[in-house]
């Protein structure tokens, strides 16, 4: 609906020489979606900017920086995401910076939008003032608690009348269909054929549950293992898939665990021995000996540019900190490839990502009100397009809410 919608205004009034559309979601995998979505539309031929909000918003900071200093807004970090996108809001107000953006980037497309902070939703609310903004969110996929009411969703209700996103469109499958309907109702969630429940009290059950779909269903297929919360009971069935065969001889399978990239350089940091200053050449041996080449030479070819630029040959800890952490953000943003293979996630890495089949695992750890537990069901469900297999742990859990 959202392409629909940008492409019928396009018909109408094309882009002038010069101009694109502006395309920004909250995470990098609904980005490159979006970014996929946006190169089918011919009337659009490319001419389009794809990006994530806080990408963006440090984009503005960074052009308008004398303005936000200005504004009270000063020495903002690029990691201080929060801060950047309060200063980003309070630019997006200015008449003189939204002008700037509607020359390049008369229209702005959002998606995702119901995850966007009071500051994110300030940013865009602020370049509303001036571009045309197609908008696009699902309350109910909102997993923060905080962001209840929801700020992007109460801000729609008072500037338009907006079409509520109530039915999944990523499969034809009637059994996952009246699946999601249900868990989105409070209802019970029917388990049948393609859409099934199974309670697996116990890792080695659960693990051999994974390895005869992964068998039955997995080849050739992208498949994702989901589960609210990567713990104890998620962590030994996979461990017990990795390292078993079912009496059926299905296994050994290992799944590839994926984690956020903050915590990816929190472990690699941990991993080394960075001196509080020390020089080019000392840095990366350090980080060389730790093993990840990505990381080795984006902070080396760093390193090499402040020597030839401004002669710097000392660096302290936290500047080489800062880079790290930076080399593993920026593989997010250019991380390809999601749909193929098989892979585990927590649900909120899953949100706006779609797989063939879903396996969740849903431990006995799960907490939260009734309605949160809905939602990160839903959420899971909704990224099958062929068939969900839902392993619930606690005995106790098939009688309460989202099961019934």
């Amino acid at each position: 609906m959202l392409m629909e919608s940008l492409s019928a205004q396009l018909d109408v009034t094309p882009l002038h020489a010069g101009q694109r559309v502006l395309a920004l979601t909250f995470m990098h995998g609904s980005r490159r979606r979006l970014e996929e979505r946006l190169a089918m539309l011919q009337n659009l031929k490319g001419k389009t900017e794809c990006t994530t909000i806080d990408s963006f918003a440090w984009r503005l900071v960074r052009r308008w920086r004398s303005l936000g200093a200005a504004l009270g807004f000063v020495n903002i970090e690029p990691s201080e995401y929060e801060r950047v996108c309060e200063a980003a809001s309070a630019l997006a107000q200015v008449k003189e910076v939204h002008n700037w953006v509607a020359a390049t980037f008369p229209i702005l497309v959002v998606d995702e939008a119901q995850d966007m902070t009071v500051n994110r939703l300030g940013m865009v609310a602020g370049l509303a003032n001036r571009l045309k903004v197609f908008v696009a969110a699902d309350e109910f996929q909102c997993l923060s608690e905080e962001l209840r009411p929801n700020p992007a969703c109460s801000w729609l209700y008072q500037v338009c009348v907006p079409e509520e996103l109530t039915q999944p469109h990523r499969t034809n499958v009637n059994e996952l269909l009246n699946a999601a309907r249900a868990i989105r109702a409070g209802e019970a969630p029917k388990s049948e054929k393609f859409f099934v429940v199974a309670q697996t009290s116990t890792p080695p059950l659960a693990g051999a549950w994974i390895n005869s779909n992964l068998s039955w269903y997995g080849g050739g297929k992208s498949v994702a293992i989901i589960t609210p919360t990567y713990g104890t009971f998620a962590r030994a069935a996979l461990a017990w898939a990795a390292a078993n065969k079912t009496k059926r001889g299905a296994g050994p399978y290992d799944i590839a665990w994926e984690q956020s990239e903050a915590k990816a350089a929190t472990e690699y940091l941990a991993t080394i021995q960075l001196a509080d200053q020390a020089d080019g050449p000392s840095i990366t041996a350090v980080l060389a000996a730790a093993g990840d080449a990505r990381t080795t030479r984006d902070v080396t070819e760093w390193l090499e540019i402040q020597r030839r630029t401004r002669a710097k040959v000392e660096f302290a800890r936290n500047e080489v900190v800062k880079l790290v952490e930076q080399s593993f953000s920026q593989r997010r943003q250019s991380r390809r490839s999601e749909v193929h293979g098989w892979k585990g996630m927590t649900v909120h890495g899953a949100k706006n990502r779609e797989f063939d089949n879903v396996i969740v695992l849903w431990p006995a750890a799960v907490g939260g009100s009734d309605e949160q537990r809905r939602r990160l069901l839903y959420n899971a469900v909704t990224r099958a397009k062929e068939r969900c297999l839902v392993l619930v742990q606690a005995a106790a859990h098939m009688g309460r809410s989202p099961f019934t």
